[in-house]
């Protein structure tokens, strides 16, 4: 067997014996390399929402408003009603954005929207009708005590 001297660090400048391997060694290495060559990866298992995010990726690559499109109309749907507020007319809408893709939702009426938009607008209309409850100020304490 040959041997070398090389320098393991240029920077600590020290030296270090090296043994070159003859063929048969290397063939030895080249049969291990190819048998690491056909062993396949375990398959990855998406969830379907996972599924469907890689799928839109894969259709829209550089845009975001198609992506969220595609994965709105192909994920959950419920139903949800969009309350009407004092002095909205019958058949008022609301408009929702999520990463710039717009959904038209008509207030009042039981529609079928996508579970994402739906927790969106249920949390919404919890923190609009929870804000404020405690920190009554403009009233009278005999008018707070009333509605209690």
């Amino acid at each position: 067997m040959k041997t070398e001297k090389i320098k393991s660090d240029p920077l600590l400048e020290e030296e270090e014996s090296l043994a070159l391997e003859t063929n048969e060694q290397v063939g030895k290495l080249e049969k291990t390399v190819s048998n690491y060559d056909s062993i396949q990866p375990d398959k990855v298992i998406l969830s379907d929402s996972a599924k469907i995010k890689a799928e839109a990726l894969a259709k829209f690559p550089n845009d975001i408003v198609s992506q969220t499109k595609y994965i709105l109309d192909n994920s959950e749907h419920i139903s949800f009603i969009i309350p009407l507020n004092e002095g909205d007319a019958v058949g008022s809408a609301e408009t929702t954005q999520i990463n710039g893709y717009r959904l038209t939702i008509q207030k009042g009426v039981m529609v079928n929207i996508p579970k994402q938009v739906a927790y969106l607008l249920a949390e919404k209309y919890r923190i609009a009708m929870t804000a404020g409850q405690d920190k009554r100020i403009d009233r009278a304490s005999a008018i707070t005590e009333a509605l209690g």
